[in-house]
């Protein structure tokens, strides 16, 4: 009789060195799988910045997004499109729009310069896109990296071919090595759904993407591919690992996903930090149910002592954040 482990088809998570350190900037961007992973890396505290303009799901937008951060060119107000009270780029996700045209190329703008510095310093690329579909903005003939409401009748809706999303992988590898010719881009597909046109053309969107990034690997051996996707649909074969939308991992698929990540990208060493790490996060977390100050003060004192001694294994890590948080509590009257 088969035991349980003999009855889940494992995925072999590539051995990559070297292996990602503290010391090393990493960049990433992509879908909103990119986001949950981003989110891991910044909570044990990675120099990471993940998404500059915002999610995006499409090859295109995101090669746009990397081209202009390459050459550092910013965006003006003609760029920028408005609907029902607010401003938007078609480049950005809806969370760079706003009411003020100039508060939002400022935030667009000062992200891009952000994004642009930190790429020049990166040692690590990580590219999760989750779609080969993609919405034309009929306007400008553009592809759209976000629809934000706008009338559906002014987008055309397309599958990209094979070819139009290799291009748009090479400009993404071209543009990173144009500032961090160093730097090793990992390539993932997002394990994220898109149901719009049923499952059949699900796949064919998603085959698009893997045999793309099979062909830019094969023309670029300092590249890896990370398989996300292939754990989500293989490994974890079972509809308790999404969400109650069945469109996104749970948080229980994104954790597993996470080790697989770690196992097969981080440095050893370095991970025996992140359980401390998380304690002191959730230190951070935690809600006191009865205000006993003397114990407040105890409980923070001896955060702050965790922190201490992180600090003098990790001299290199800002931890201004968690010492703020904590000394708050030391002025309790």
């Amino acid at each position: 009789m088969k035991t349980a482990d003999q009855l889940i088809t494992k995925v072999p998570v590539p051995d990559s060195h070297p292996k990602i350190r503290y010391a090393d900037p990493i960049m990433m961007a992509g879908s909103c799988f990119t986001e949950h992973i981003s989110n891991k890396l910044d909570r044990y505290k990675y120099d990471i910045v993940s998404n500059p303009f915002g999610i995006l799901y499409n090859p295109i937008s995101l090669a746009v997004s990397f081209d202009r951060i390459a050459h550092l060119q910013f965006y003006d107000g003609d760029e920028l499109v408005f609907q029902d009270g607010l401003y938007h780029s078609m480049d950005h996700h809806g969370s760079f729009s706003g009411k003020d045209k100039d508060a939002v190329l400022e935030k667009i703008n000062k992200t891009l310069q952000h994004a642009h510095d930190h790429l020049k310093k990166t040692n690590v690329v990580c590219i999760s896109p989750g779609t080969s579909k993609v919405y034309r903005y009929d306007v400008t003939s553009a592809i759209a990296g976000n629809c934000h409401k706008i009338p559906q009748a002014t987008f055309s809706y397309e599958q990209i071919t094979l070819h139009q999303c290799e291009e748009a992988f090479e400009k993404i590898y071209s543009s990173v090595q144009l500032l961090a010719p160093a730097a090793r881009v990992i390539w993932t597909v997002s394990p994220v759904r898109h149901l719009k046109d049923g499952l059949v053309e699900n796949q064919r969107s998603k085959a698009t993407l893997i045999l793309a990034i099979s062909n830019i690997i094969q023309n670029h051996p300092g590249s890896d591919y990370f398989p996300a996707y292939e754990i989500m649909m293989d490994e974890l074969r079972d509809y308790r690992y999404y969400a109650r939308d069945l469109v996104h991992p749970s948080p229980v698929a994104v954790d597993i996903i996470w080790d697989a990540f770690c196992e097969g990208y981080l440095d050893t060493h370095d991970r025996t930090y992140h359980t401390p790490i998380e304690k002191i996060k959730r230190a951070m977390e935690h809600r006191f149910l009865h205000i006993d100050q003397e114990a407040i003060r105890t409980f923070a004192k001896a955060q702050l002592n965790n922190i201490d001694q992180l600090a003098k294994l990790l001299p290199d890590l800002n931890w201004q954040k968690e010492r703020l948080h904590f000394f708050e509590f030391l002025d309790i009257d």
